[in-house]
């Protein structure tokens, strides 16, 4: 229950963040904490522009601000619903896949990929500012 807590209040936050930025920064400036204070772009830079421009339809866009983006509105949709989905029917799908994912992630096959992926994006973001 903790699980689903945590990840339910980080779904809110991230549509508070959302909307912060709808109401606040149309004109999607640079908002990362990291980047303002070290002035250097982290992983994850551009990604709630690439979630504003996949908002807007605009794929193309989203895919050139952070390709991570995607992988964050998706989550950002369906991680609330399969929580909220469990909670009614007295579940608990999505802890076993979570703990399933997290399992797989403890391999070499899948983690080095996946950091390789991560700083791959980070040399990018380097290069994209």
């Amino acid at each position: 229950k903790r699980l689903y807590n945590c990840l339910f209040v980080i779904c809110v936050a991230g549509y508070v963040w959302l909307l912060w930025h709808i109401c606040f920064h149309s004109d999607m400036h640079i908002s990362c904490l990291f980047h303002k204070i070290t002035n250097l772009p982290c992983p994850s830079c551009g990604s709630t522009r690439s979630v504003m421009a996949i908002l807007h339809g605009d794929f193309v866009q989203a895919w050139l601000f952070n390709p991570f983006g995607f992988l964050i509105a998706g989550l950002m949709i369906v991680v609330p619903l399969w929580i909220v989905m469990d909670w009614i029917c007295g579940k608990d799908n999505f802890s076993r896949i979570y703990q399933k994912t997290e399992q797989l992630f403890k391999r070499k096959y899948v983690y080095i990929p996946a950091i390789a992926l991560v700083l791959g994006n980070w040399i990018w973001n380097f290069f994209k500012y």
